[in-house]
């Protein structure tokens, strides 16, 4: 035994540390440093606080949005319409502020609202259920960083028409209301419309708020018996 054991202590000792660059490999991965907040990049492009601050004010005027509506969506919409870096926008902006921000945009257009429905057997949900005495609507906030693809569009169009159906299944409603599934984003610059879903951009939310219909041809409306 005490041979074994000066053997592996020799052998130990005849391997020795590995020489530099050896043994352990060393990947550099560029990890995006922190970004500025979307109030401070408006300040930067605008050139002054107080500019921004009439930016930001004009947008939540636009939407009719409360004061305590979180800021940075409307800084981020400012940018978007100034042609500012649409990824730099996204990487700023919490899925969450966006959520909040496009229930509390569709609660001032005049809608009953409720967030993150539950759905069961399946466990779904939907992030948004807005309701008017006439059309429901059931909305998916998706904050892209980028504009999708076709396919990805199609995939999440027709995911949550599933769950509109779904929602409508459970509910069996009885007043003679249309429910329309609908895609909210924040990037894309104008409304298209993929297997009957319509795929709203956010800067053009109150314009659709305002003009849509149960009634709409091309529209994809899941009815109650």
């Amino acid at each position: 035994m005490a041979k074994l054991a000066k053997a592996r202590a020799d052998a130990s000792k005849k391997r020795g540390s590995p020489p530099p660059g050896r043994g352990v490999r060393i990947f550099e991965i560029p990890v995006p440093g922190p970004t500025e907040p979307l109030d401070e990049y408006l300040v930067s492009k605008l050139g002054s606080r107080a500019a921004a601050r009439r930016a930001v004010l004009a947008v939540a005027e636009e939407f009719g949005l409360p004061l305590d509506a979180p800021r940075s969506v409307s800084a981020a919409l400012a940018l978007t319409r100034m042609g500012a870096d649409l990824d730099r926008i996204a990487r700023s902006l919490a899925w969450e502020e966006f959520e909040e921000y496009c229930a509390s945009a569709i609660s001032a257009a005049g809608y009953a609202v409720r967030r993150n429905v539950r759905l069961r057997k399946p466990t779904r949900q939907i992030d948004i259920i807005a309701e008017s005495p006439s059309l429901v609507l059931s909305i998916d906030c998706k904050h892209w960083r980028r504009s999708a693809g076709a396919t990805s569009l199609e995939a999440h169009a027709l995911a949550q028409a599933e769950r509109t159906r779904m929602y409508v299944e459970g509910r069996r409603p009885r007043d003679g209301r249309a429910f329309l599934p609908v895609l909210l984003t924040m990037i894309d610059n104008q409304i298209r419309v993929v297997d009957g879903v319509p795929v709203v951009p956010l800067q053009a939310l109150r314009e659709f708020l305002a003009s849509v219909s149960r009634f709409d041809e091309g529209f994809s409306f899941i009815r109650g018996e």
